[in-house]
């Protein structure tokens, strides 16, 4: 754990961008994204408050939890007047920053991020995921006009898939932890990031070795209905819908967002065991740094990924079994 200064890492989504060439689409426009009924799902705009807050007690100290989502609406403006307020009286602001990574150092650590980006002459991404695998992600790329992708990797393959659907839709990667962050700043409250990753070389190798369909298998299965899942839970997101988000959220949460350990980052950590000792050191280190803040602040925010809050298993269900009190949104 340590208080934030300079930043020394970029998110994986930029890793992802600088290697894959998100744009792509054709010169037509997308189709209109349809719910299960055949209704257009329509994103919401202006300015919207979010959801409501996570509350854990013990005595008189309290830690505030802020689930979030990515992605959300592009033409939505999140502000909650109470979120600020909560943060500016308060003594610490924790954020995760595990799915960062290092920022590579110099050129030939770049050149290192291309080349793991791109397939050895004369092979493809058919042939590393099975063929019913393959057929799906082919068939996505058709839906969202994607550039191509059979020169890919599996990594690289799902994080164009991704990206290029998320700007068809009208979406944008914004991030609760980043604007929390710029407020705390502001306001001159402690920001404490919790981090476990792999150095920047580690990383590489991870991603040379990812596994193809347990690679690609999160971007699939979340776009294969069209998009229509992921939309509604931005917008559940957006209007602070806490019913809607909870069912919404274990199917059609990306990045890290579903307490089902290596969800993501099984591509990520480059297979199941290597993930499964990250994703829990990570929420050890979680619950380590909310017991302490419980007991040396009078307030304290937090913000982490809401598949963590609404799980049955998850991470408010472990703090209340630890004997703290739980407060949950409505």
């Amino acid at each position: 754990m340590k208080t934030r200064a300079q930043p020394d890492c970029i998110p994986i989504a930029l890793m992802f961008l600088a290697v894959s060439a998100m744009a792509g689409e054709g010169s037509d426009p997308p189709a209109p994204v349809v719910d299960e009924s055949g209704m257009e799902v329509v994103l919401v705009t202006g300015e919207q408050p979010g959801p409501s807050l996570w509350k854990v007690t013990s005595g008189d100290r309290v830690l505030w939890i802020l689930g979030e989502v990515m992605p959300l609406p592009r033409h939505m403006k999140w502000r909650s007047k109470r979120f600020e307020q909560l943060l500016r009286e308060s003594q610490e602001v924790l954020i995760d920053d595990s799915d960062n990574v290092p920022a590579p150092a110099n050129q030939r650590e770049w050149l290192a991020v291309y080349d793991v980006g791109e397939l050895p002459a004369g092979q493809t991404l058919q042939q590393l995921v099975s063929p019913a695998m393959y057929a799906r992600a082919k068939a996505l790329q058709k839906k969202f006009r994607t550039k191509d992708i059979d020169a890919l990797p599996p990594w690289a393959a799902k994080s164009r898939l991704y990206y290029s659907a998320v700007r068809a839709m009208g979406l944008v990667e914004f991030n609760a932890s980043e604007a929390a962050e710029k407020l705390a700043k502001k306001s001159k409250v402690r920001i404490t990031t919790i981090a476990f990753k792999p150095t920047f070389a580690q990383y590489i190798g991870y991603l040379r070795t990812a596994p193809g369909d347990l690679c690609l298998s999160p971007v699939v299965d979340i776009l294969e209905d069209g998009g229509s899942g992921i939309r509604r839970l931005a917008n559940a997101w957006s209007i602070g819908d806490i019913d809607q988000l909870r069912q919404l959220v274990p199917a059609h949460a990306y990045v890290s967002e579903s307490w089902r350990a290596g969800r993501l980052s099984v591509c990520q950590y480059g297979g199941p065991q290597r993930a499964e000792e990250y994703f829990a050191k990570r929420s050890t280190a979680w619950l380590q740094e909310s017991e302490r803040v419980l007991r040396d602040n009078r307030s304290t925010m937090a913000i982490m990924p809401m598949g963590w809050l609404v799980a049955p298993d998850g991470y408010a269900a472990q703090l209340r079994a630890r004997g703290y009190e739980v407060a949950e949104p409505e």
